[in-house]
């Protein structure tokens, strides 16, 4: 038999992928032979044959995929691959549709790998923890079925690999209220800005140095203040890149409907004294004539405690609340906010976190590279959180759309963060 040199041939569909190893001229070709389906959470796909990764038939909810890995041999001719996904309900959940997978004419391949990823992490799949069933077929046979159990858990948003280098101008305010002296509490700030404080140093190079960090009784209106209009201006350059987080209550005037941050000495009886008007807040931002400024608040101006379900104004009612929009016009200043106007910024129990803060710290630990470039830009890292706070909040039986400014469409796209892996 005559050999042929080795090749590596990839057809790439959606989600589906095929390699086979070194093909040999047909004679009379050995029979096809089925070995068997492998499911895994990754494939390898260096070599002439893809090898799954992490076998296994258990998964979170937090993986990114289920991997149905099809091993064949003596593969010759024009064929047909098909995978039917089964959700917990016994319904049909997705179906690949048939694929062709085919050795070089004339030839055949000794070994060959064929495998479908099917997302979970950040689809509809993660609504669905139970048992789920793969069904793979070869030219409308029926080859194999596999079970496997999708269980549903919450991510611990601890840094996971390297740490990037430090950019010695840059710096950051994180700024958490959980405790306040005259509000509701505000669930897990205090965990949420501890841990976005991690980030910043760790994922977005912030120096430690170049951290401050307000939490509870330590984030008074005079004490933000004094920090964004004396402190930081004082030991900032025009190359610095300014991250600032809130986690705490946001609350409208009641008179004029102007948005205010709640300091924790803050009383919305006396928000004009006590609150930090959210337009003198970007302005203040703004004058620091800095090269760009993100901010990003877990807080809501609704008029109900962020994270709760209460008022904050004795008296008042949700729909008569009235909350005037704050525009950003500098085009140095970048700003998402947990909720549009009118909704609440909901906690994630599950994670004891923020809802919003929760998928803020995944898209930065990189879920958010959509496309693969190992940079998550404000544009990804913008739509990956607003699709899965949507997303998550419906499914507690509220709404809950984050806000860029300036608007998505307006917006001049940047790498905010390096993904390490």
């Amino acid at each position: 038999m005559k050999n042929s040199k080795t090749s590596l041939i990839f057809l790439v569909l959606p989600l589906f992928v095929f390699a086979c190893a070194t093909t040999q001229t047909v004679e009379k070709p050995p029979p096809f032979k089925f070995v068997g389906t492998t499911l895994a959470k990754d494939v390898d796909p260096a070599g002439n044959t893809a090898i799954p990764v992490e076998p296994t038939e258990e998964f979170s909810t937090l993986d990114t995929k289920v991997v149905a890995h099809v091993k064949l041999r003596n593969l010759s001719g024009k064929h047909t691959m098909r995978w039917d996904w089964y959700d917990p309900s016994g319904e049909i959940y997705y179906s690949t549709g048939d694929f062709p997978v085919e050795a070089s004419s004339g030839k055949f391949s000794k070994e060959a790998t064929v495998w479908h990823k099917l997302s979970i992490s950040g689809d509809k799949a993660a609504d669905q923890p139970g048992e789920w069933e793969v069904r793979v077929y070869f030219d409308d046979k029926f080859l194999e079925s596999k079970h496997f159990v999708l269980k549903e858990e919450t991510m611990g948003l601890a840094v996971v690999g390297g740490e990037v280098k430090p950019y010695p101008e840059d710096w950051a305010l994180v700024i958490g209220i959980e405790d306040y002296s005259h509000l509701p509490n505000v669930d897990y700030a205090r965990r949420d800005a501890l841990i976005v404080k991690e980030y910043f140093i760790k994922v977005l190079g912030v120096p430690e140095e170049n951290t401050v960090t307000l939490i509870d009784g330590d984030a008074t209106k005079a004490r933000i203040q004094g920090f964004i209009k004396q402190y930081i201006p004082a030991n900032v350059s025009r190359d610095t890149t300014l991250y600032v987080y809130f986690a705490g209550h946001g609350a409208p005037d009641m008179a004029t409907g102007n948005p205010y941050l709640v300091p924790h000495d803050g009383d919305t009886r006396f928000l004009e004294q006590t609150g930090y008007d959210l337009k003198s807040f970007y302005q203040d931002l703004d004058n620091l004539q800095l090269q760009r400024v993100y901010v990003f608040l877990d807080s809501c101006f609704s008029g109900v405690a962020a994270r709760a379900a209460e008022m904050l104004s004795t008296g008042a009612r949700p729909a008569l609340v009235h909350v005037e929009d704050v525009q950003i016009e500098s085009e140095d200043i970048v700003s998402l906010s947990a909720a549009s106007a009118g909704q609440v910024s909901n906690s994630y129990p599950e994670a004891q976190h923020g809802l919003f803060t929760y998928y803020l710290l995944r898209a930065l630990g990189g879920e958010a590279d959509a496309n693969d470039d190992r940079w998550v830009s404000v544009k990804e890292l913008y739509t990956y959180v607003k699709i899965n706070v949507i997303r998550v909040a419906r499914r507690q039986g509220a709404e809950q759309t984050p806000v860029i400014m300036p608007s998505l469409d307006s917006l001049k796209d940047t790498a905010i963060g390096k993904v390490m892996r």
